[in-house]
């Protein structure tokens, strides 16, 4: 059985969305129960030189739907706007992705495959169709930021663990 681009990508990032999403539920409930600011896990970063946890869920946004618009477009660009200074800003942003992506269909994306693309970024430009840009840069870097989200809360002391980063995984019916 072969599967179709729509099922290599659309769903595991509905998926980890979702997951995110209750992220940053359990960041929020940890700080009104710590009696911590917003801002110390909002603008939490695991080094100085790395973006904050804002920044990460941001780019969730920006690799699973924004990669999606960039594709539609034919160029993905970063996105340079400030990431959001609260929760409700963090829940737009995952919002925005799991609206979008719902409403992407499997017709479309599969109407996709072979699509120049391209990857602009000051000087660099980097060419791929749009299932490559798609598998081996925007879902990369998708998991990357969803994973230092995560890893910015364990270490500001959430207790979560992989099955709060998995979310709910799509299990066989019976």
């Amino acid at each position: 059985m072969t599967i179709s681009l729509y099922d290599a990508v659309i769903p595991t990032q509905l998926q980890i969305i979702a997951a995110v999403r209750e992220l940053v539920d359990e960041a929020k409930a940890h700080c009104q129960e710590k009696g911590m600011a917003p801002d110390e896990i909002i603008g939490a970063r695991l080094i100085e030189d790395m973006q904050p946890f804002s920044y990460q869920v941001k780019c969730c946004r920006e690799h699973s739907l924004g990669a999606i618009e960039a594709v539609r477009e034919g160029v993905f660009t970063p996105s340079l706007a400030a990431p959001p200074t609260d929760w409700a800003g963090l829940y737009e942003k995952l919002d925005e992705a799991k609206a979008g992506l719902e409403a992407v269909t499997e017709a479309e994306m599969e109407g996709f495959i072979g699509q120049h693309m391209e990857f602009r970024f000051k000087d660099a430009v980097m060419p791929f169709t749009a299932e490559n840009f798609l598998l081996s840069f925007a879902q990369p870097n998708f998991y990357f930021h969803a994973t230092t989200a995560y890893d910015l809360l364990r270490e500001n002391g959430l207790r979560i663990g992989k099955r709060d980063f998995l979310g709910m995984p799509r299990m066989k019916k019976i």
